[in-house]
């Protein structure tokens, strides 16, 4: 979505357009150009209020884009807005914590102490090599210092296999082995780290008449997240990938049919919520395994699980000459479920009166 062609597709027309820029390829740079110079001091933080809530801080700065759409040069104004959560500082932050503590460990267990079963590091190359690894997977590469020795053991044995005797020649070896003597947290370099999570870069074309900083925040944080129908789409519950057809129009209608549910799944979330927030109510017992958590904001996948653990039936029943339908009814989890969106329970009662 944030693919500089898309974004000059959108103000071709011209239409606007407000989304978040990935802190990877080539929008990397402009990203961390920006969060720098609100880190160091280069620019000036402006509060963001939703009322009395506090967003966050930021600030933003405009820049000229140009792109080809279709073969024809287009050419536009972006303002590009740097923004601080502090919700999403703190969960960053525990989470880089956690990392720092898991490298630690990590180091820790890469030179054992001897012993039956305990493989030790004998090369300088080795050892480095595990350490650069272990920091870089859990991206702490110049948080920890790691300090070792190197220790040397004389073994003294025959040449060659056998018992030994007083003629038999006898030959010194040098075991070498490298030890951990600690890891040290480089407090300094950690802060810096810190002071850097937290941040969002996002982009608009929109005038700043139309959408000011603080509105184009509160916007994108209070709409829907489209990446959020991405992953639905190819990952669970729906699967567009792999394909395991074909024919190209299977292809199409596999793609079009998914889509069609994708567009179900955020409908039944958003009315489901929409109604909640009227009634000031949460709903009870959408979690498996969790039977008395309770939640303000239910998902679409997470409404139709439950009618699909209720193992509803629509039975035949055939006694002599009648004939008659019957059907599991619906608990007050699934009436209230299909309160807010609206759909009245005769919609699933009706089954068993209209059945022949």
């Amino acid at each position: 979505m944030a693919a500089l062609a898309t974004r000059a597709a959108i103000a071709a027309p011209p239409d606007c357009s407000l989304m978040p820029l990935p802190r990877t390829g080539e929008t990397a740079t402009p990203v961390e150009s920006g969060i720098t110079a609100l880190v160091a001091g280069g620019q000036e933080a402006t509060r963001l209020w939703d009322g009395e809530r506090l967003l966050g801080a930021g600030d933003e700065f405009e820049r000229p884009l140009r792109a080809l759409v279709d073969g024809a040069p287009v050419g536009w104004t972006e303002r590009v807005q740097v923004g601080r959560s502090p919700p999403l500082a703190q969960r960053q932050q525990a989470t880089l914590a956690k990392r720092v503590t898991a490298a630690e460990e990590e180091l820790r267990a890469l030179t054992p102490p001897p012993g039956r079963g305990k493989r030790q590091c004998r090369d300088a190359d080795t050892w480095q090599a595990a350490m650069t690894r272990v920091l870089e997977r859990h991206d702490v590469s110049g948080l920890l210092t790691a300090t070792w020795e190197r220790h040397e053991t004389t073994v003294t044995g025959y040449v060659g296999r056998g018992r030994g005797s007083p003629d038999r020649p006898m030959r010194t070896q040098v075991q070498v082995r490298y030890a951990l003597t600690g890891v040290q947290r480089n407090e300094e370099a950690i802060a810096a780290r810190r002071h850097r999570l937290g941040w969002r870069v996002q982009v608009t074309n929109a005038p700043a008449a139309r959408l000011s900083l603080c509105q184009a925040v509160r916007h994108y944080r209070g709409g829907w997240s489209l990446e959020r129908d991405f992953h639905l789409l190819k990952d669970l519950p729906l699967g567009l990938s792999p394909l395991f057809v074909w024919k190209a129009e299977q292809i199409t209608g596999l793609t079009r049919l998914l889509t069609l549910a994708l567009r179900l799944l955020p409908l039944l979330a958003t009315q489901g919520r929409h109604g909640l927030a009227q009634t000031q109510e949460s709903v009870m017992g959408l979690y498996e395994g969790a039977p008395t958590r309770t939640t303000e904001r239910p998902t679409g996948p997470r409404i139709l699980q439950a009618f699909a653990r209720a193992q509803l039936t629509w039975t035949h029943v055939r006694m002599g000459r009648s004939t008659g339908w019957y059907l599991t009814p619906l608990s007050p989890l699934h009436e209230r479920l299909l309160q807010p969106l609206p759909l009245p329970p005769s919609l699933y009662t009706a089954l068993a009166d209209h059945s022949s």
